[in-house]
């Protein structure tokens, strides 16, 4: 299993690396000389700090620049990143880590700012980790951060702390970015958000901003899924007993029919290629084998032995899946998973049918395992995993010990 899993792991690993996902675009280096060529679509998250092209799409090798060579660089029709030495506010957002301090923290970098709107005023973003920043210009302002900072404000009456908001940024926009009908009261709901944002610099410069917000999000909408996933699993069983070594048993492999649900959430960057999922599902699995134990005794040389095994249960696998495209409609796709036992009860029992009675009882209320799947998905709409899963153990005795071992063929149908 260990190898198989391996192999599958490297077929994935080499067939990913071969993708083609260098896409039409250019750069322009600092000398102002621009170079058409094709960028590695990232579909970054966080503001890259560099970027893979290739001259020829045909070229085995692709080359990388940084912010040290290039001032700017684009995709076509999808995205645009300028290169800016800039003074960006560094202040925490995060509500456990905010000071008192109402003030930007200020620090002078050198980035790459995605460009949103562009126009008489032009708007910036910069995103890292779940830090968001947004950057304005116009014909007469450079290049500056819109300021928005979070910080505690402690009541002194009571002692308390509220979170406090430093937005600046509505002030920024009504003395540099306003028409003579904007007003301080058509900015009083306007949110440091990209999509407020976007709109409000699309108006300034008389663009549709439902094609300045397909333009930014294009290949990068995020995508919720509910499936149907009915399948079948090709299980055996192990039992060990450190006590007694005649209650050690293999169980012949059989076929466990099983049903269930998957909600997948496609994230909305890297072209969603990835996505995360939780697949509940049911399923029972019951088996019995007479195998025998040689006796020390002439009369009867073996002692006949029945073992039964039964364990249902309520999985829920959570997991993270990489797609890769092979075409428009058709892509294929593994992923991991971690499954837990919602629900589940285990029995396994011996009987002695030389001496007909019963030798054993074991019980077991819980397992958990992982497991690696590769599969392919056809317009979203039907897909095909192979699951191969880690053994799980099915009881816990000291001595006693019975591991579960599947392979899942899971199909699914996007009702949703």
């Amino acid at each position: 299993m260990k190898k198989l899993l391996l192999i599958t792991l490297l077929l994935c690993y080499s067939f990913t690396n071969a993708q083609i996902t260098f896409e039409k675009g250019y750069f322009i280096s600092n000398n102002g000389n621009r170079t058409e060529c094709y960028i590695k679509n990232l579909d970054w998250k966080n503001n890259p700090t560099d970027f893979k092209y290739k001259l020829q799409l045909t070229d085995s090798e692709f080359q990388t620049s940084t912010g040290a060579d290039t001032q700017e660089f684009g995709i076509d029709n999808e995205s645009t990143y300028k290169k800016f030495k800039i003074k960006i506010d560094r202040s925490s957002d995060d509500p456990l880590k905010l000071t008192s301090n109402r003030n930007p923290d200020w620090r002078e970098e050198t980035l790459f700012l995605k460009t949103l709107v562009e126009g008489d005023a032009t708007l910036y973003s910069y995103t890292e980790d779940n830090m968001n920043r947004f950057f304005y210009a116009t014909k007469t302002i450079p290049t500056e951060q819109l300021i928005y900072v979070k910080y505690l404000i402690t009541e002194q009456s009571e002692g308390a702390e509220k979170i406090g908001e430093n937005n600046e940024y509505k002030q920024q926009l009504y003395k540099n970015v306003a028409t003579p009908t904007t007003t301080e009261k058509s900015l009083l709901n306007l949110t440091y958000k990209k999509a407020d944002l976007v709109a409000y610099f699309s108006k300034y410069n008389n663009l549709n901003p439902d094609s300045v917000k397909n333009e930014n999000t294009k290949k990068t909408k995020s995508k919720f899924f509910i499936k149907i996933t009915p399948g079948v699993s090709f299980a055996s069983l192990s039992s060990t007993n450190d006590a007694d070594n005649q209650l050690n048993a293999k169980l012949d492999k059989k076929a466990v029919f099983r049903i269930g649900a998957e909600f997948e959430y496609v994230l909305p960057y890297n072209k969603n290629k990835w996505s995360v999922f939780i697949n509940p599902t049911y399923q029972k699995y019951q088996n019995e084998k007479d195998y025998g134990v040689p006796s020390p005794f002439i009369t009867f040389p073996n002692v006949e032995y029945t073992i039964k095994a039964s364990y249902s249960s309520l999985q829920l696998p959570i997991g993270i899946r990489h797609y890769m495209f092979l075409n428009e409609n058709s892509k294929i796709f593994i992923n991991y998973s971690y499954t837990i036992d919602v629900s589940s009860k285990t029995d396994i029992t011996y009987t002695n049918k030389t001496a007909s009675n019963a030798s054993g009882s074991f019980t077991g209320d819980f397992a958990k395992n992982s497991a690696l799947g590769i599969g392919y998905n056809f317009k979203n709409k039907f897909s095909a995993e192979i699951r191969f899963n880690t053994k799980k153990e099915l009881v816990n005795y000291t001595y006693h010990s019975a591991k579960y071992n599947a392979i899942d063929f899971i199909f699914a149908y996007t009702i949703f």
